[in-house]
């Protein structure tokens, strides 16, 4: 069974296996960004643009910081799209919404990959986060987003 089938106009998602219950953790965890005190998925999802010039980095952050905020609730509207969705069965995106799905899902990995302390590659975890089921999370939603940038990456 495959999960994402690419059409002319659009992708039909199949849920397959913890994909909905995976969606709606990664929802979760998504919204939880920002709502604990010392969290570094908020300083890692805000990246400086200009680390080294404080000036141009206060006008990006003042032309570029809605249109952020906007493409993330975009996204996480698209994931609570599908997770919905698959109560009725397979879900039909658009291009544009299966990249924001994409989106979605690289967000989260970056946030999970914040809380466990990952800043290089070559990262393996120690005994504590080993047997976290967080952990168990991020591996799941790497092959979910490795499956669907194959199929995006199809497109090109």
């Amino acid at each position: 069974m495959t999960r994402f089938n690419p059409l002319d106009q659009e992708m039909v998602i199949q849920e397959i296996g913890d994909d909905r219950l995976v969606l709606s953790l990664m929802s979760e965890v998504l919204t939880s960004v920002g709502n604990r005190e010392e969290d570094p998925a908020t300083e890692r999802l805000s990246v400086a643009a200009y680390p080294d010039d404080e000036e141009a980095q206060t006008e990006y952050e003042r032309f570029m910081q809605s249109d952020l905020v906007t493409g993330r609730r975009i996204d996480q509207a698209v994931v609570d799209t599908v997770i919905k969705g698959f109560e009725d069965g397979p879900v039909s995106l658009s291009w544009p919404d299966a990249e924001s799905l994409l989106m979605a899902v690289n967000e989260a990995r970056v946030v999970i990959g914040a809380r466990l302390g990952i800043e290089s590659d070559d990262w393996e975890p120690d005994e504590e986060v080993a047997g976290h089921p967080v952990l168990a999370l991020l591996r799941y939603l790497t092959g979910y987003q490795d499956e669907l940038i194959g199929v995006l990456a199809g497109r090109l």
